[in-house]
């Protein structure tokens, strides 16, 4: 289902723990970015890669909207929704101009069956986790365990 509206990427994002928590309770729909990911859109998928110590592919869910807005236009209208603090928002922003947002629906857990580091460069060779985003190649995706977790 989810891979016959792929074109040719998948976005994977590199999430903090705690975040990727927060996602996962429905808690934060507003994944926060410094720069907007430029081959995902509205109704694109995203890949919730969860960073050190887990090192696993956690989940996947669609793409609402890309939101790009000064910082404080942006903490106005959506703060409540990213998962954290106003003094965290300030922090991550403090020399930016624009701030991006990704806003999620549609939020599959697999940490069941998650996916980890090791496996993932096994299964898309040159893997490196990105250190905000990436994209996955489709293509490559059918031929690997991810193809079952995300129909």
């Amino acid at each position: 289902m989810i891979l016959d509206n792929l074109d040719c990427n998948l976005l994977l994002v590199s999430i903090k723990p705690k975040f990727a928590e927060s996602i996962f309770r429905g808690e934060k729909t507003i994944e926060l970015r410094k720069s907007a990911p430029t081959k995902a859109g509205k109704d694109s998928y995203m890949l919730i890669y969860v960073t050190a110590p887990v090192k696993k592919v956690w989940g996947i869910c669609r793409i609402e909207s890309i939101i790009k807005e000064t910082p404080s236009l942006l903490w106005e209208k959506h703060g409540q929704k990213t998962g954290i603090t106003k003094s965290e928002f300030n922090d991550y922003y403090k020399e930016n101009k624009k701030a991006f947002g990704i806003e999620i629906t549609d939020v599959i857990n697999f940490l069941e069956n998650s996916i980890d580091l090791k496996n993932l460069k096994n299964y898309f060779p040159g893997f490196s986790p990105p250190q905000t985003y990436g994209y996955l190649n489709a293509e490559l995706i059918s031929n690997s365990p991810l193809k079952k977790l995300i129909s």
